[in-house]
C-alpha cells in the first residue's frame, strides 16, 4: 500500500527498491531524493513498519478483512473487481489471493480459474471462501507457491491477475514467469494502488488517515503519463517502471486510470503478443 494526501491503498513491500528506484511502501512511488533525506529516512522507516504490520495481516484473516475494508471505505472489493472485465479468454491465474473474494468473483462469472499464494492462512482462507459460496474446489486450484516459480505448465493461461502486489511485482523473474504461462495473446492486469478523494466529507477522515500512515505523495495520481477513462477502457503507455519492466518481459504494457465517485484507481495491463 502507499499513500498520498488523498489516500491511497496498497500493500506493503520491502521498502526501497534499488532495481526502480522508487522508495516506500509496495514498491514506493517516487524517485530518490538525494537532497531531501529524511523524506527518504522518514519513507524507509514507514515502509519497515508497514512491511512487519501486512506480514501479521497475511497471517490473520480477520487482520487482513478488518485492514482491507474499513480504512478505505469498503470500496476494497470495487477495486479488486475491476480486473474482471479486463479479462481475456477463460483461463485465469491469480497471483497473490489473499482471502479468495476475487477469485470466488472469478469463478462465479464463469472463468475456470487457478491461484497461488504464499500464506497459509490466505490459501485456508480463500478455500474457506469457495467452500461458502459452494464453488467447486476441486475445478479451482489453490497452491502454495512462489510468483518467481509458478507451478503450472507453459502457456497455461489466458489471463493472469494480481491486485495490491507488494514488490514481487517488480521481479525480473516474476514476470518472465508470468510471461511464460500466458498463452498467445494472453495478458496480465495488475491493481496496483486505488486512492481515496476528499470528495465526500463522511471520506475525509480517511483520507486524513492514509495519508499520515502511507505518506503524502501518490506518484500515479499526478502522472501525466497515466490516462483517465471513465469507462475503464486500457489506455496509453505509461513511463512507469514497471511498465518498463514489463516491456523488458516481452509483454505490451498499457495504463489505465479510472475514477470512481469518490476514488481513483490505477491499473497495468501488460498483453503479450
Amino acid at each position: 500500500m502507499a499513500g498520498s494526501t488523498r489516500g491511497t491503498a496498497r500493500r506493503a513491500s520491502s521498502g526501497t527498491s534499488a532495481r526502480t528506484g522508487r522508495s516506500g511502501p509496495d514498491g514506493a512511488q517516487r524517485p530518490p531524493q538525494r537532497a531531501n533525506r529524511p523524506a527518504n529516512r522518514e519513507a524507509a522507516a514507514r515502509s519497515n513498519v508497514l512491511r512487519f504490520l501486512f506480514g501479521l495481516l497475511y497471517r490473520n484473516r480477520t487482520l487482513y478483512w478488518l485492514a482491507s475494508t474499513i480504512p478505505f471505505a469498503g470500496q476494497w472489493r470495487v477495486w479488486q473487481r475491476l480486473v474482471i472485465p479486463r479479462l481475456v479468454g477463460a483461463d485465469v491465474l491469480e497471483v497473490g489471493c489473499g482471502t479468495g473474494t476475487l477469485l470466488a468473483d472469478m469463478v462465479e462469472e464463469g472463468y475456470r480459474c487457478s491461484a497461488i499464494d504464499q500464506s497459509p492462512a490466505m490459501l485456508a482462507a480463500t478455500r474457506d471462501e469457495l467452500r461458502h459460496r459452494r464453488l467447486p474446489l476441486d475445478e479451482t486450484p489453490v497452491v502454495q507457491a512462489s510468483a518467481q516459480r509458478l507451478p503450472f505448465a507453459d502457456a497455461a493461461f489466458d489471463s493472469v491477475v494480481s491486485t495490491f502486489p507488494t514488490d514481487y511485482i517488480y521481479d525480473p523473474a516474476t514476470l518472465r514467469e508470468i510471461r511464460r504461462v500466458l498463452r498467445p495473446h494472453g495478458r496480465l492486469i495488475i491493481v496496483l494502488g486505488a486512492t481515496l478523494l476528499p470528495t465526500r466529507l463522511a471520506v475525509a477522515p480517511l483520507v486524513w488517515f492514509q495519508s499520515l500512515v502511507y505518506g503524502r505523495s501518490t506518484r500515479w495520481a499526478s502522472d501525466s503519463n497515466v490516462a483517465t477513462d471513465r469507462a475503464g477502457a486500457p489506455q496509453q503507455k505509461t513511463s512507469d517502471p514497471l511498465a518498463s519492466a514489463l516491456a523488458q518481459a516481452g509483454l505490451v504494457p498499457q495504463a489505465d486510470h479510472v475514477r470512481g465517485p469518490f476514488w481513483e484507481a490505477y491499473i497495468l495491463i501488460g498483453d503479450k503478443a
